[in-house]
């Protein structure tokens, strides 16, 4: 069954506000390669059966871990439906697009080079009294990212990964010049069994009119009972949500489902309008969403998969060019989409 990029760091577009792909923690090459079918799946490996296997066919090495795959292209959609959003009486939703681009330059048993590119494009919908003082704070958001990352063995079971970023994030009709920021990121795992994965991410960007944000990021991938797994790198590379997952594999099954819960940030600079409030200012949104994934491998290199869910906290921020700062909340509102990926 054709397994996510291992994203450790997913996310951490969210956190970038730019990009899927464009924070991502390598996993420990074990295998060069993914089983490529549901039927390829990895069966436990035991002492007494470890060596088993003759000269014309070789056991192969196998693993539970998602491993990156030469290229990878993904794409997404998600619908945020409207709720309420601040005390004035008006509402919010939101489409949101997203496409992702990873691949490997250099493979070699000790180091990899990846290139990884993301853009999503967020098109907000306001109705009724705004929750800000200015009317339709912001419209259609354009969110870019690149990184150059590499990954390599430092001891026995441990990988280090660490990449530059590159980013810009604006309104449409915002300056270019001043919607970039950038940073970079590390991280360090440890493999110790074909189903275990356990490590430690840090990420480190400046922000648009704010502090630099640097957060640590866990990451996990466990196999903890047959057909069952507890990841945090196992979201579509497309995915916008840092977080963690509770999924189901059944073996021999193109179809798994999932149950997770993440959080994703965007913050973005603002175009010139006649708001002194809004013009040439900085917005963000900041959410935190639960929610249940259906997905299934159309072939052994493509796979989709379905999304539904609830966002239960979610936060808007403008900050104008004076400094003035002014918050809003959204009222739980429903989350609907769909993820694609094809791997090479």
């Amino acid at each position: 069954m054709l397994r996510r990029n291992a994203n450790a760091l997913a996310a951490a577009s969210a956190l970038l506000a730019a990009l899927p792909a464009v924070a991502q923690v390598e996993p420990p090459d074990i295998t060069r390669q993914q089983p490529s079918s549901a039927s390829a799946r990895p069966e436990p490996v035991s002492a007494s059966t470890a060596g088993e296997g003759d000269a014309a066919n070789p056991p192969a090495a196998v693993t539970t871990i998602p491993q990156q795959p030469t290229i990878q292209v993904g794409g997404g959609y998600l619908h945020q439906f409207s709720e309420s959003a601040g005390d004035n009486g008006g509402s919010m939703s939101a489409d949101r697009f997203y496409a992702s681009f990873s691949s490997r330059m250099v493979m070699s048993d000790e180091l990899t080079l990846t290139l990884a590119m993301g853009y999503e494009f967020d098109w907000y919908h306001w109705s009724g009294a705004s929750p800000f003082t200015v009317q339709d704070p912001w419209g259609s958001i354009n969110l870019f990212g690149l990184q150059l990352r590499g990954s390599f063995k430092v001891a026995k079971d441990w990988t280090a990964t660490v990449g530059g970023i590159f980013a810009i994030a604006g309104e449409t009709n915002a300056d270019a010049g001043d919607s970039i920021y950038g940073g970079g990121i590390a991280s360090v795992a440890w493999t110790p069994t074909r189903d275990l994965m356990l490590g430690l991410g840090v990420l480190g960007v400046t922000q648009l009119e704010d502090d630099p944000l640097i957060i640590p990021i866990p990451v996990v991938h466990w196999q903890f009972a047959e057909e069952w797994e507890l990841s945090t790198i196992r979201r579509p590379p497309a995915s916008p949500f840092v977080g963690i997952d509770v999924a189901w594999e059944p073996v021999d099954s193109k179809l798994d489902v999932a149950f997770g819960v993440g959080w994703q940030q965007r913050r973005f600079r603002l175009g010139t309008t006649s708001s002194a409030a809004s013009s040439e200012g900085v917005g963000q949104d900041q959410s935190w969403a639960a929610f249940a994934s259906v997905g299934y491998d159309f072939a052994p290199n493509v796979r989709v998969d379905f999304i539904g869910g609830l966002t239960f906290y979610e936060k808007l921020q403008l900050v104008s060019t004076s400094g003035a700062v002014q918050d809003a909340t959204v009222d739980p509102n429903p989350l609907l989409g769909v993820f694609a990926t094809v791997s090479f």
